[in-house]
């Protein structure tokens, strides 16, 4: 695996995940964007800093799960 990939890799989490584990991803990685994809590892989306924050205001809390800050129309642009 090449480095740009190892370091893409650490940024997946699956859907059951909650708000606190995608913020302590975040803060791990320091990619500013988490991964997300479903059982069959397909991308359902991404969530950055501003989609948790957004999250919290409209007032889910860290135990909360991501499925209500998902970015489900994220770009996607394939490998050459």
């Amino acid at each position: 695996m090449s480095e740009p990939e190892g370091i893409w890799s650490k940024t997946i989490l699956p859907t059951n995940t909650t708000i606190k584990q995608v913020i302590t991803n975040l803060d791990k990685s320091g990619l500013k964007i988490v991964l997300v994809v479903n059982e069959q590892d397909k991308l359902e989306g991404t969530i950055s800093d501003g989609d948790i924050r957004r999250g919290l205001l409209n007032g889910l809390d860290l135990n909360s799960p991501i499925t209500d800050v998902i970015h489900r129309n994220a770009l996607v642009v394939p490998t050459t």
